[in-house]
């Protein structure tokens, strides 16, 4: 004889009381599990990615959590809590439950900041139907030199082009909403933000450069190749007449070709100097919040000069290999 059980929900359960808080306050189940579900529900979600040179500073992040408690003002705000997270190199963070108990945050911090997230909750009642909606509203600033230096730390055979690709996203918001309009000012203020910020210009003519950068050990080739077979045949009644002996035909070969591979050879190693120093040109975007920060600017900006002098001793070494194509002759 089979034995059914049924999980039915119990109807005195279902009216007691639970416990809530501190101080143990008693709330209605049906009314807890009401609150519950309006507050975790399922919401809508807008995010917006920025991908300029920002040069962010604390007294920018300062006035970015300004922004966004003076726009809460115009609403009615019933409850709300904040957060604000900043990841360091070897995934080392800190977090603050406050931006007041942020700004104790240690500056003199020989760790570069990597990511800063502040986070905002926010219960407001829109309008005039008493609802209380809930919004999540996520801020995400990233120091992309930092991002590409612990990137190119971690391995360091990954080239230029793909650093700048994986670093390049620098400010994110993210807003969960219940109201798009409520939530639209939000992204409105972040962009005005953004647009306040001071950013290095984005260089055109190099990413010009860097999406065309692959083809340049090529195209060097390419180049210097059809100047040395012109060179040989220009020259070749110099060293070979009607009288000579298949020896010397056979060492004209010989050390014309070798001098040709030779020269395409340093011709591609040219171009790859070129290309390389082309894609890791760093265009400066960073987080300056403490001593770590300040230092990792400075190597940058050192490195943004060392990269240029190999760009122009390539390009100078290249010109000189081409001149010397055309003048084997007197080489040989």
């Amino acid at each position: 004889m089979s034995e059914i059980i049924e999980n039915g929900s119990d109807p005195a359960a279902s009216s007691s009381d639970v416990s809530v808080g501190d101080r143990s306050s008693q709330v209605p189940l049906k009314v807890y599990q009401e609150i519950y579900k309006q507050i975790n529900g399922r919401t809508e979600e807008i995010r917006k990615r920025y991908s300029e040179n920002l040069l962010i500073e604390f007294e920018e992040v300062q006035q970015l959590h300004y922004k966004i408690m003076q726009l809460c003002e115009v609403h009615r705000v019933i409850a709300n809590s904040e957060s604000v997270s900043i990841f360091h190199e070897k995934e080392r963070k800190e977090q603050f439950t406050s931006f007041e108990k942020f700004k104790s945050y240690n500056s003199s911090s020989t760790s570069p900041s990597l990511n800063l997230v502040l986070k905002y909750n926010f219960s407001i009642i829109a309008g005039n139907h008493g609802r209380t909606q809930e919004y999540i509203v996520t801020i995400k600033l990233n120091s992309r030199i930092a991002v590409m230096k612990q990137l190119h730390d971690g391995s360091p055979f990954v080239n230029g082009r793909l650093l700048n690709l994986l670093g390049n996203a620098v400010a994110e918001i993210t807003v969960e909403y219940s109201d798009y309009v409520v939530a639209r000012g939000f992204i409105e203020s972040f962009d005005e933000w953004v647009k306040g910020c001071d950013c290095t210009p984005s260089p055109t003519l190099l990413h010009f450069f860097q999406r065309r950068s692959h083809n340049i050990p090529n195209t060097i080739k390419l180049l210097i190749f059809p100047a040395m077979a012109f060179s040989a045949l220009s020259n070749i009644d110099i060293f070979l007449t009607s009288s000579s002996s298949i020896t010397e035909h056979t060492r004209f070969l010989i050390l014309y070709g070798s001098a040709a591979y030779l020269v395409i050879l340093i011709s591609g190693i040219l171009g790859r100097i070129i290309e390389s120093s082309i894609d890791s040109y760093p265009v400066l975007s960073y987080l300056r919040l403490n001593r770590g920060d300040d230092k990792i600017i400075g190597e940058f900006r050192s490195k943004r000069k060392l990269v240029a002098i190999n760009f122009f001793l390539g390009a100078f070494l290249t010109i000189a290999l081409g001149i010397i194509a055309t003048k084997l002759e007197k080489l040989l």
